[in-house]
């Protein structure tokens, strides 16, 4: 009877020390998000002859402000500012970055940089308050995300901005490189950007 006693008595005690599921449980770990601020990407494409063939170009800087983490990409992205210097334009041409730079951005009123916030991003898709030629409008853009890098894709009407006088700018020191076969010169009023942000 006493060793089955000292058994139960064994048997409790171990029980008593055994740590309870709750303190075996590992608390599970919290992923937030943050837009790596140095591998932000802006890519862009303008357009020439009726046919809409692309010239594609990037933003070599892009200046990132007021970067939070949050629980989610969209709400990290949301309320991120920025600033883009038109000096940082790079199409690897020299002479047509020249011309984008000076014939371009250069005639548009105080324009020595791309301005702007997220005002609003979710559901694959946002604003972004821009400002450029000293007017600032809405931009919708669309978004893609995959894993931790979320894929941008807007297009900017440049009419929106008020911009017509640089882009006529543009197209009279472009115009025979802008015309095809159809012997019809013209530089489109549309650019579309594609910007690649990891988080």
């Amino acid at each position: 009877m006493k060793k089955v006693t000292l058994i139960l008595l064994a048997v409790a005690t171990l029980a008593a020390c055994k740590p309870s599921k709750k303190e075996n449980e590992k608390k599970s770990e919290v992923t937030t998000y943050q837009l790596d601020a140095e591998t932000a990407v802006v890519n862009w494409t303008g357009y020439k002859f009726t046919n809409k063939t692309g010239v594609k170009g990037q933003m070599q800087t892009v200046n990132i402000e007021n970067n939070k983490s949050a629980a989610t990409i969209d709400e990290a992205l949301n309320g991120v500012e920025f600033s883009i210097p038109v000096s940082s334009i790079f199409s690897d041409n020299d002479i047509r970055d020249t011309k984008l730079k000076t014939l371009f951005f250069g005639v548009m009123d105080n324009t020595e940089m791309l301005s702007g916030t997220v005002t609003k991003s979710g559901n694959n898709e946002g604003v972004i308050s821009l400002t450029m030629n000293n007017e600032t409008h809405d931009l919708p853009f669309t978004l893609n995300i995959q894993g931790k890098t979320a894929y941008l894709k807007a297009t900017i009407d440049l009419n929106t901005w008020h911009a017509e006088k640089a882009l006529a700018s543009l197209h009279k020191a472009c115009e025979a490189l802008h015309t095809g076969e159809d012997g019809i010169s013209k530089t489109w009023d549309t650019v579309d950007l594609d910007a690649v942000l990891n988080f």
